[in-house]
């Protein structure tokens, strides 16, 4: 089943997020710009599960997870740095569930164990990260 879209033309959609940023998410995808999506984001966090992926900037990435970390899942995974996931993770440990092993350090593990230690189910590295684990739950 394929989604609707209210707003079939580049004109449509333009005039649709300039009179509400909730107009966004019923645009179609290939109608999206750089400078749409951009705006989108700065005016209204939530609309970023809506932007295409390859719209996606490091800059936007991080504007959107500051403001609502639960964008993380959201995220091109190039684009999640290991500073974005320990903001993330600070505010939920549950996000560590979409943060990249290259990204898993001991800093962003011990901080997700010490939000829910029930996390330690997403951590996929070993080795190093086995230490933050103990350390966090004192084993």
């Amino acid at each position: 089943m394929s989604k609707e879209y209210k707003y079939n033309t580049y004109k449509e959609a333009l005039d649709a997020v300039r009179e509400s940023v909730y107009n966004f998410r019923f645009i179609r995808p290939d109608l999206q710009t750089p400078e749409m999506v951009l705006d989108m984001v700065l005016r209204n966090y939530f609309n970023f599960p809506h932007i295409r992926p390859d719209l996606q900037t490091p800059e936007m990435a991080l504007v959107a997870v500051k403001h609502w970390v639960f964008n993380l899942k959201h995220v091109r995974l190039d684009l999640i740095t290991s500073k974005m996931a320990l903001g993330a993770v600070k505010c939920n440990g549950w996000n560590l569930e979409h943060v990249p092993a290259n990204c898993q350090t001991k800093e962003v593990i011990e901080a997700a164990l010490k939000d829910d230690p029930k996390a330690k189910q997403y951590i996929k590295t070993k080795g190093l990260m086995m230490e933050a684990l103990e350390e966090a739950l004192g084993e």
